[in-house]
């Protein structure tokens, strides 16, 4: 693929996004390094690309079959009767007066998803038929008050409510939109020149306006890294977009080069954020705007300085690729502890080109895999969202081309994230699957689930991490841990002298280790500081120990409290019917097999509870409703040994 490839604009809603643990801020600085050796503002010099990628592009989609094309102008053709929405003061407020987020989040999208679809026609064969509804669009979107989702506006100094037009704000969607818009006046400008000259002038002003000169006036957006404290992916991800405004849209050469060496030094912070292990602590529905948004920043830097910025031996930046297909499971499903979903496709595109970056055929292959799991009917293409489009059609030969494969590797501990990942299969989906977490209570992203795990069977869940319902404003408030899916006792986690874990930095597993045994591979850690000083527990040692061989996961707890409350409980959650009838015996009934689950009748008593679910991100991943298995402890003890016994039947 010849050029950066960016993210689509509406793969999924992510919008308060922090994807790794800091654990110390080291000053690597990979970025700017690779610019200064590659001699720096010098590098990117030289604009010709432009023209040569325009006609390069137009080829591109001459190629395409011809049936693809036809499809391309009927979604323009279906786009020409829409009527842009309004978006009042009264809907941008609901944010503030009632914590919805959605509605005014459905209607600025639809925007930039109709004008993509526009945009895309023009370019599969218009001949200027749509430019006057592109053109519609554009001044619709040039005379939004902000870019600036509700959600997000509360980083200017009048605080949440209606943006300030006196201090314009960045923020995530605020630099995708000038990014697509970027696109849309790179591609069409010289046809939206002839029915307006109005039209570009006034995109190169809002872009100036909105994101170039606050960009370079700045330095105090929290986002940007200047502060000294752990940057998250707001911080890739806006500088990726704010890149590629500069190389597509900004023509003054000063100016340009003073926003691409900013992004530089800026994005660097997120690198030195980053473990070690390359590990993203919300997971694999996050990592595309965090290692995806990298990786195409990276891509970025390379195409423009001609390949002069090499990062092809960086170690680091290529255990971030990897990552996703450690944490991939089967299909669409990966694990996903904290507000990850169970069911995500991260964008094939970036998981390509670290395979090209790095010379690594797994990653290719499984980019390639990927591009068919979002792309059943190969003969389609994405005209819903522009940047998407750039990426599927410059990308389209190379994951045809390629052998689609997931790597289905069967070992991953990630030390820094503390996450482990095995598979009773290695290169399978069959068998086994197991997940488990450490790490501590103040992650991005983050619920009280430490020590929390997964099972699945052939692929398919069975012990369940439930994910995230719709953000509202309550999500990223002070009573984010009111909601149930944020709470320990909703996680595979026990509830001690009827306390729960709590969040904050300092409720964290300890002396977590991982040991590869060859027959049994064993995960354990203490996990009696996740809780605070009223469970009374003194230790609470989580001992994970998987047998391949056997399919089958052995959990031991050891405990001792300083006193007795209230009695032990271990929960469990599942998305399958739980069959408790026989004392000791727990049956989940998958497709193809049967998680048994065992457990010592004279010690706890087993309750099973159906969780209705009515939740627009829940319902599509697990169905009407959940269920969740405890197991409440007869006794009093202070000092105890739990064993419970996970093991995959085959149906007969």
């Amino acid at each position: 693929m010849r050029i950066p490839r960016v993210t689509g604009f509406l793969v999924m809603i992510i919008v308060c996004c922090s994807l790794h643990v800091a654990a110390q801020q080291e000053q690597r600085n990979y970025l700017y390094t690779a610019w200064s050796e590659a001699n720096g503002n010098a590098a990117f010099s030289n604009m010709s690309w432009r023209e040569n990628q325009r006609k390069h592009m137009a080829e591109v989609i001459q190629q395409l079959p011809d049936a693809m094309r036809a499809r391309m102008l009927a979604d323009a053709d279906k786009a020409m009767s829409f009527t842009w929405p309004a978006l009042p003061a009264s809907l941008y407020l609901q944010f503030r007066d009632n914590g919805n987020r959605v509605n005014f989040e459905n209607a600025q999208f639809e925007r930039r998803k109709i004008l993509s679809s526009l945009v895309v026609g023009e370019l599969a064969g218009g001949n200027g038929k749509y430019i006057p509804q592109i053109a519609n669009g554009l001044w619709a979107i040039m005379e939004e008050s902000t870019w600036v989702l509700p959600a997000h506006v509360g980083i200017q100094k009048a605080g949440t409510g209606l943006a300030d037009p006196a201090e314009p704000i960045i923020d995530l969607f605020a630099g995708e939109t000038a990014a697509t818009i970027s696109w849309a006046q790179f591609l069409l400008g010289t046809k939206l020149d002839k029915f307006s000259p109005m039209i570009g002038r006034r995109i190169d002003y809002e872009l100036n306006r909105r994101i170039v000169s606050p960009y370079l006036e700045r330095t105090d957006f929290w986002w940007m890294g200047f502060n000294g404290r752990p940057m998250n992916n707001w911080n890739i991800w806006i500088n990726t977009n704010i890149l590629q405004v500069a190389l597509l849209a900004v023509n003054e050469r000063d100016i340009r080069n003073k926003v691409i060496e900013k992004t530089i030094r800026s994005a660097d912070f997120f690198l030195n954020s980053y473990p070690e292990d390359g590990g993203c602590d919300e997971g694999p529905s996050y990592w595309g705007h965090a290692g995806g948004k990298l990786i195409e920043f990276i891509n970025w830097m390379r195409w423009a300085s001609a390949g002069k910025a090499d990062f092809s031996k960086n170690e680091l930046i290529h255990r971030i690729g990897t990552y996703i297909y450690k944490m991939h499971i089967d299909s669409s499903r990966f694990v996903n502890f904290a507000d990850a979903s169970a069911r995500t496709i991260p964008p094939p595109h970036t998981v390509y080109l670290y395979g090209e970056i790095f010379k690594d055929r797994q990653m290719k292959e499984f980019g390639a895999y990927l591009y068919r799991l979002a792309n059943p009917d190969t003969t389609r293409i994405n005209t819903w969202s522009l940047l998407t489009f750039i990426y599927d059609l410059e990308g389209r030969k190379s994951f045809l081309s390629t052998t689609p494969k997931a790597p289905y590797t069967s070992d991953n501990w990630l030390p820094d994230l503390q996450v482990l990942s095995l598979r009773s299969i290695p290169g399978s989906f069959r068998g086994l699957f197991f997940a488990a977490k450490g790490g501590h209570n103040a992650e991005s992203h983050n619920h009280n689930d430490i020590g929390n795990f997964v099972l699945y069977m052939d692929g398919e869940p069975a012990i369940i991490d439930v994910g995230v319902g719709t953000y509202t404003k309550q999500t990223f408030s002070n009573d984010r841990y009111q909601l149930w899916y944020m709470q320990s006792q909703w996680h595979n986690c026990p509830t001690v002298n009827g306390v729960q874990q709590q969040d904050g930095r300092r409720f964290k597993a300890k002396s977590v280790s991982y040991a590869d045994k060859g027959d049994s591979k064993t995960f354990s850690l203490d996990i009696a500081a996740a809780y605070p000083e009223a469970a009374m527990v003194k230790t609470l040692t989580r001992t994970f120990s998987f047998i391949p061989a056997d399919s089958r996961l052995k959990l031991t707890e050891d405990y001792e409290l300083q006193s007795w409350k209230a009695p032990y409980q271990l929960h469990f959650m599942t998305c399958l019917p739980a069959d408790v009838k026989t004392p000791g015996k727990v049956l989940l009934q998958g497709n193809n097999a049967i998680l048994q689950m065992t457990y010592d009748a004279s010690r706890f008593e087993a309750v099973a509870e159906r969780q209705a679910i009515d939740d627009g991100r829940l319902s599509p991943v697990w169905g009407a409703a959940v269920y969740r298995i405890t197991l409440k402890d007869k006794g009093q003890a202070l000092q105890a040994k739990n064993t419970i016994d996970f093991e995959m039947k085959r149906k007969r």
